[in-house]
């Protein structure tokens, strides 16, 4: 059973808003850059990162050092008035504006940031993951949260709601005028309304009591307050059930909502013991290969065809991928021959859905035509990934990368299947966009507090 409630949350005051509300907010950690990192850190003083990542000073002697100044300083802005808690429990709508980075249309996504109620990872399970994590990244949140004792990113998750019911409930609320604007730079707009009316709440909680919520982005921070909870109440004597440990903040979308985007992750070999002619046959036994030089239309010309026949040959249901290598002058369609991709999904009845996805194709590919190591699958130094198209392309042509494969998106259909099955993906199977902006909401994690929420 699915159980949300309101919270009270902590946010920026208003007259911060007003003064430099688009430099407040930042993207979620893991998809920064180290350069959009010091970017970030140097727009403002109050700039959310300084909390969720922190600069690393010449003294430090551990990495992790800048949790506890990240610690110190929450405590900072909440005794100066920079974070403000509410003082009623609340639910957080909002919608965000953004625009497509492939089609350049405008888009609104609509959903809401409320706490979940944890429960452990099982295929019964109503909150279920659709990806691996890494281990690194859970050590280094859990340390974190146990420093600031919150929870500084929400996790984001979206639920069926086949005939727009949810999203109806949600507009019936008023968002004329609502209670946080924020415009960032990067052209994204967010706006908060706050959610305090017990009927409306319970709209909410009923509507989704019987539901499925599956995790889009964020699964190692739902594992992480998994852990913080274990390990708090291992100090505790008592905790009550609905202690507010029990609960992660989370960003909920509806399936149906329009908003709701994923972007492909293409992947990118750093380095590749093998020579562009050598990767090629290495991979004919598996793929049907087409080549797509780029003269004379140039590089764009040819990436242009390419992703056509990408996009063709995905609504026919092959798996088909682009390849770009190092110091080509040309791009490659591969189309995965038939049989190997059933025989795969012949090969474990139980994991069919998981089988023919793309991401575990190019697994395959990986591993079998390439001949790299399922270990090596874990290696950042050997394996990156990027949602756009162009930036991995620039990794290859200016030598930064050895070999790029473009792919397509997962579908939201394709991870309904395999969670249903009880399965998870391989790591970065999506990339949802655009992720949920950090700083807009924190949750004060106190074990003493109990957690209510009205009932329909």
């Amino acid at each position: 059973m699915v159980k949300i409630a309101p919270f009270r949350g902590l946010v920026y005051n208003d007259e911060e808003i007003a003064d430099h509300g688009g430099l407040l907010t930042s993207p979620p950690y893991d998809v920064l850059t180290p350069a959009q990192r010091e970017e970030y850190l140097n727009s403002h003083p109050h700039n959310f990162l300084h909390l969720d990542l922190g600069q690393v000073l010449p003294r430090d002697k551990d990495p992790h050092a800048w949790h506890a100044r990240s610690a110190k300083l929450l405590k900072d802005w909440v005794k100066t008035g920079v974070l403000t808690r509410r003082e009623r429990p609340t639910i957080y709508l909002m919608d965000t504006e953004w625009i497509h980075p492939v089609s350049g249309r405008k888009q609104t996504r609509h959903g809401f940031i409320c706490l979940l109620r944890l429960e452990p990872h099982s295929p019964t399970s109503s909150v279920r993951p659709h990806e691996k994590t890494f281990s690194y990244h859970k050590m280094e949140r859990l340390a974190l949260m146990e420093k600031t004792k919150a929870q500084l990113s929400p996790v984001f998750g979206f639920f069926p709601d086949p005939d727009g019911q949810l999203l109806k409930t949600m507009f019936d609320f008023s968002r004329t005028d609502p209670d946080i604007v924020i415009n960032e730079r990067s052209g994204q707009s967010h706006s908060v309304s706050f959610l305090q009316n017990s009927e409306m709440v319970g709209k909410l909680t009923h509507f989704l009591a019987d539901k499925t919520v599956y995790i889009a982005d964020g699964h190692h921070r739902y594992e992480t307050a998994l852990n913080y909870s274990a390990k708090i109440k291992k100090t505790l004597k008592k905790v009550d059930d609905d202690s507010a440990i029990n609960y992660v903040m989370v960003y909920l979308c509806p399936m149906s909502d329009p908003g709701l985007c994923i972007l492909p992750t293409h992947r990118i070999l750093t380095r590749l013991n093998k020579s562009n002619e050598e990767i090629l046959q290495a991979l004919a036994p598996l793929a049907d290969i087409k080549d797509y030089p780029f003269a004379p239309n140039g590089e764009k010309g040819a990436r242009r065809i390419l992703s056509s026949k990408l996009a063709e040959d995905n609504k026919k249901g092959l798996s088909v991928f682009g390849l770009y290598l190092a110091g080509a002058d040309r791009c490659y369609l591969l189309k995965v021959r038939e049989r190997i991709k059933q025989e795969r999904m012949e090969r474990d009845p139980a994991c069919r859905q998981l089988a023919a996805l793309d991401v575990s194709v190019l697994q395959y590919l990986f591993t079998q035509g390439l001949g790299l190591k399922e270990e090596e699958m874990d290696d950042p130094d050997l394996l990156n990934y990027f949602s756009s198209t162009t930036e991995a392309v620039k990794a290859v042509i200016s030598d930064s990368a050895r070999a790029a494969f473009v792919i397509n998106p997962t579908s939201v259909d394709e991870i309904l299947r395999v969670t249903e099955e009880g399965l998870v993906m391989p790591r970065k199977a999506t990339y949802f966009y655009p992720k949920v902006a950090n700083g807009l909401v924190v949750n004060v994690i106190d074990p003493a507090e109990i957690i209510t929420a009205p009932s329909h």
